[in-house]
């Protein structure tokens, strides 16, 4: 059935595309050895000229023609022996173009064709070839609903979500330090991580959470069995953050590692570290530094040291432990058969528990770092030490800086550890200690005949030169005795006077006890131990009593040393009026 010229051209719809589809029909049929003219293919010179200017009017080059014309050869080719004419915008004339079927099939225009490949997913129009996504595996959907779980946690609490913990929620160590997350940031990230199976280590240093964030974050470990090393320092939990770790170590949770540091712990929250020492068995790591345990709370954990024996590290730095609170921590690590590191570090220990510490370990042997730095440790603490030193076998590390000790001191410690066959220290820490040249060859020889290596920190180096001469007439007014003979005269007393105050029976001798509590009546200001050390000096004889002879002769000691000292300063002074010199050389011992 022939189709009137009319209906053909109302029946097709122009535009740049149709034309490009034109274009490349009509460069198709000469590739088939069809005559490649415009009167063959019914499209004339002057309208593929038009064809191309439409193409690049519309911003179609020549790279997005090639890419039309190689998708779509094949295709074109069809339709073309589909049609059935085309008009000729010369002559007017319609050209029947089905010459082969003798039938007339239906014009298929490029906008049907165009809906053909969309629908197939293939778009003809693309620069690019679709992208064909994945599979999403079963860890990224994991991974994804652990990120829309956080999220969500965040809307229903009326909180803005943390960009870094959305990035980072499915990594295997989340830290996030010094932010303000609070008490509800901290609950929409326990959330979150109930669920979660990537996360092993979380760090939540000084973000604020306070008690009800560290209860949220307790809860939170009951249920996941993933998280292993959990930091929660500077948050200031307080006692019931405290309890709920507690509790969560009762139940036998998998924590290895707990920092509480600088939670605001007190002596009344001790008995909840000692529970955490005592009854769980997977903890190996736990820091409660920076807290306000004392000499009470110490008696806690020295106990709980005493027993336990999977604890490796334990870190009581930066508390107020002291006096018999540093003995109950020692006697603890001498009980002790599983604690390898141990810092004890800016306390109070001195020269009793340091005694008790070396007296710890001549017995302790599993032990291999320990921290008594800045202690307070003098002379005789530094001994004690040295002499559990030398017989121990299994301490490698010991920092003991920043303790009032000389350089001689520190000399004497490099000495013990060349002479020990035991010791098999490797590291010694005594930094700002000030050493002399002779520390350092000392240090030489040691590392030639020793077979161990060993490293040490120290202050600065000063020059060695001969040791001062030691005045024997010098005044020592940290000597107690001094000071109690310096009151005296102060105060006008006489030593007959003392005694006549302080003998009840008259006897010329008083007891220990009634000697201390005499000069604590008098005010004499030394405390307890000063004044247990002035009796030791005093009694000479050893027979627990001071008499009248022993304290005249105290005194004499004491009137030479400041007749000696008199006249060294007239000598280094100015002279002065000889009257006042006379006066001051009449000066006569009793």
């Amino acid at each position: 059935m022939a189709l009137s010229s009319k209906s053909k051209h109302s029946a097709v719809t122009y535009s740049p595309i149709a034309e490009m589809d034109e274009g490349v029909l009509s460069r198709t049929g000469s590739r088939d050895g069809r005559s490649n003219t415009g009167q063959a293919d019914g499209i004339s010179k002057s309208g593929r000229q038009r064809t191309m200017t439409d193409m690049k009017s519309a911003g179609l080059g020549s790279k997005q023609a090639s890419l039309y014309l190689s998708r779509t050869a094949s295709l074109v080719r069809n339709g073309k022996d589909s049609r059935t004419e085309t008009p000729n915008k010369d002559d007017g004339s319609v050209k029947n173009s089905d010459t082969n079927s003798g039938s007339v099939s239906k014009k298929t225009s490029v906008s049907s064709m165009q809906r053909e490949f969309t629908f197939t997913g293939y778009d003809i129009m693309a620069d690019t070839e679709p992208v064909k996504h994945p599979k999403e595996s079963d860890e990224e959907k994991k991974e994804r609903e652990n990120v829309q779980c956080y999220i969500s946690s965040c809307k229903q609490l009326g909180i803005n979500p943390v960009n870094y913990i959305a990035r980072h929620i499915n990594d295997q160590r989340v830290v996030m330090k010094s932010h303000p997350l609070g008490p509800q940031g901290a609950r929409a990230l326990c959330v979150a991580l109930v669920n979660n199976k990537f996360v092993e280590k979380l760090d939540l240093e000084d973000n604020d959470i306070g008690t009800e964030g560290a209860v949220c974050v307790a809860e939170m470990l009951r249920e996941n069995e993933t998280i292993t090393e959990l930091r929660i320092s500077e948050n200031l939990i307080g006692s019931r953050g405290a309890y709920a770790f507690t509790e969560l170590l009762k139940d036998g949770k998998n924590l290895h590692t707990l920092d509480i540091s600088g939670s605001g712990l007190e002596d009344s929250d001790s008995k909840f570290v000692a529970d955490m020492i005592e009854f769980n068995s997977r903890l190996k790591v736990l820091n409660v530094s920076h807290n306000r345990l004392s000499d009470a709370g110490a008696f806690d954990i020295g106990r709980a040291i005493a027993i336990n024996d999977t604890l490796q590290e334990l870190n009581v730095s930066w508390n107020h432990i002291r006096g018999k609170g540093a003995l109950a921590v020692a006697i603890g690590v001498q009980k002790n058969v599983g604690l390898k590191v141990l810092n004890v570090s800016w306390n109070g220990f001195a020269k009793e528990g340091a005694i008790c510490m070396g007296r710890a370990l001549e017995e302790n042997r599993t032990l291999r770092t320990l921290d008594i730095s800045n202690n307070r440790i003098g002379v005789d603490g530094v001994g004690g030490v040295l002499k559990g030193l030398q017989q121990n076998d299994g301490l490698t590390e010991l920092k003991i800086g920043q303790n009032p000790f000389s350089p001689e001191v520190a000399l004497t410690i490099l000495r013990a550890i060349g002479e020990s066959d035991k010791c098999v220290l490797t590291q010694l820490d005594l930094s700002d200690i000030v050493v002399r040249s002779d520390f350092l060859e000392k240090w030489d020889e040691i590392k030639r005949k020793r077979a161990i290596p060993l490293r040490i920190m120290f202050g600065a180096v000063v020059r060695s030169t001969d040791a001062p001469t030691k005045d024997p007439n010098a005044i020592d007014w940290r000597d107690p005795v001094m000071r109690m003979f310096k009151y005296m005269q102060d105060q006008g007393y006489r030593v007959i006077d003392l005694l006549k105050r302080l003998d009840k029976d008259r006897s010329f001798s008083v007891d220990r006890q009634e000697f201390k509590l005499g000069l604590m009546a008098e005010n004499i200001p030394l405390t307890e131990a000063q004044l247990d050390d002035v009796i030791d000096r005093l009694d000479a004889d050893g027979d627990g009593e001071v008499d009248l002879g022993e304290l005249i002769k105290g005194e004499k000691e004491f009137r030479r040393k400041m007749h000696a000292r008199m006249r060294k300063m007239l000598r280094q002074t100015k002279p002065v009026a000889e009257s006042a010199v006379q006066k001051l050389l009449k000066i006569e011992l009793l």
